[in-house]
């Protein structure tokens, strides 16, 4: 719908992409928020990764064929935030305000700090995936290069690896 709303057309790669950002953006909420909470999740997770995968890959100039930035990485913090301000003992009852029932968890929402929280545990996590991602990209590199020669790309790595040509154009058809 954002697709389609913002551009006039939707394309099947974007109903893809958005069944998929909903996956990922709920996901770190599913046991934790209530109805009204899933909604707000769901219009969230239909705009926010759309336009990440539109705007900010434009704008900062990455490659990204599968929008898996924009999806997952933008999508899954989008998702963990929003469990912080989302997060209710009505939709799990482990996070009752009852003191011989409170954990470490309920009473962060209780109090509501949940959100910084998470913040935190957001924060930890995309030095962990800077990090570990880099290493691996210089370990990649060293050993079998990060990029394909550019006759390659320009003749489409599907049909030089595979034989076939994975996206036909109208003109083709």
């Amino acid at each position: 719908m954002a697709e389609y709303a913002f551009r006039g057309t939707p394309s099947i790669l974007g109903f893809c992409s958005g069944a998929v950002a909903g996956l990922v953006v709920i996901t770190p909420a599913c046991g934790f928020v209530t109805s009204t909470g899933a909604v707000i999740i769901g219009v969230a997770a239909g705009l926010i990764p759309y336009l990440a995968c539109w705007k900010l890959k434009s704008a900062a100039g990455y490659d990204d064929a599968l929008d898996t930035f924009g999806v997952h990485a933008v999508g899954g913090t989008l998702g963990a935030l929003l469990t912080g301000f989302l997060a209710s003992a009505a939709a799990n009852p482990n996070l009752t305000a009852d003191p011989a029932k409170a954990n470490g968890l309920a009473k962060l929402v209780t109090d509501g700090g949940l959100w910084v929280a998470q913040l935190k545990a957001i924060g930890i996590t995309l030095c962990m995936a800077i990090v570990g991602t880099t290493i691996i990209a210089y370990l990649v590199r060293a050993i079998v290069g990060l990029r394909v020669p550019a006759e390659v790309e320009v003749s489409g790595l599907d049909l030089v690896e595979h034989g076939e040509e994975g996206y036909h154009t109208a003109g083709q058809l």
